[in-house]
């Protein structure tokens, strides 16, 4: 499998400083950063990756001597030069819908300056507004200094491992003990996963939208669902017990599964107690 170094300067919020960082990926990694919907999803779950929540929040700096940096803050100016820009291209956009620009413009402009995934099919004039004003704020704010990502999340000790771009922070066997278990637990079930995932799409094909990322992120939390209950019922249905759901028909509902099955695990989970 073949790897590629690419250096690149990162902020450490410990340190305080810009740090250089040689990002080295596999052709795996690579892969999965090149798809468009999977890059931000970690390989066992429906959840984010720890990669994906630290590129969501960028922070300018601007460089001083040494290597030392300084934060930019995000100024009240800065809000309202953003603010001046997002109305303007509103505006346009307005027009661009009332064909004043030709039937391309409007077309051309939610490819520029929105992400059509998280559109999710509404290009209303508010939704577009919603998408400039973020983009706006950032590139306005950017001209300040340099906009850098950070080389670890906030809540992680110092000497933590970098953001994966594989995991979330439940599955990351480097994180805790309690994530390593979990890791071990799912990780072999990888194959079942994707392959849940895969029927889902194929029994929804008609009705679930592939261009959605919201629909992607529901359709890998059913499918992880289904498969803990496929694969460890009886711990499924511990956690709606201690959600005071007793029924059985509405256990066997929300596990997938037939309420003969989940009458045998509770006379097994019953049994289990009483040996204790």
């Amino acid at each position: 499998m073949g790897k590629y170094e690419k250096a690149s300067s990162t902020y450490d919020p410990l340190l305080k400083v810009l740090v250089r960082e040689s990002d080295t990926s596999s052709d795996r990694i690579r892969a999965k950063l090149s798809n468009h919907y999977e890059w931000c999803f970690c390989e066992l779950c429906w959840r984010s990756t720890e990669y994906a929540i630290s590129m969501a929040a960028p922070k300018v700096f601007k460089r001083l001597k040494r290597g030392n940096i300084k934060a930019v803050p995000l100024t009240e100016s800065i809000r309202t030069e953003a603010r001046k820009k997002t109305d303007t291209l509103v505006a346009r956009y307005e027009r661009a819908l009332k064909g004043e620009f030709g039937k391309y413009e409007p077309p051309r402009m939610l490819g520029r300056y929105c992400d059509m995934q998280e559109l999710r099919g509404d290009f209303s004039v508010a939704a577009f507004r919603e998408h400039v004003e973020r983009r706006m704020l950032v590139s306005t704010w950017a001209r300040h200094g340099e906009l850098l990502r950070p080389s670890a999340l906030p809540a992680h000790p110092e000497g933590a491992a970098r953001p994966s771009k594989l995991y979330c922070e439940v599955h990351n066997p480097r994180r805790s003990d309690e994530a390593r278990r979990a890791y071990q637990r799912d990780r072999r079930f990888t194959l079942e996963y994707e392959d849940l995932i895969e029927k889902i799409w194929s029994q929804g094909a008609a009705v679930l939208p592939r261009w959605d990322i919201e629909t992607w992120a529901e359709v890998r939390k059913n499918a992880y669902n289904q498969l803990q209950a496929l694969k460890s019922p009886t711990s499924s249905m511990d956690d709606l017990l201690n959600q005071g759901i007793t029924n059985q028909a509405e256990i066997a509902r929300q596990l997938g599964v037939s309420r003969q099955a989940v009458s045998a695990a509770i006379k097994r989970r019953g049994r289990k107690q009483a040996m204790r």
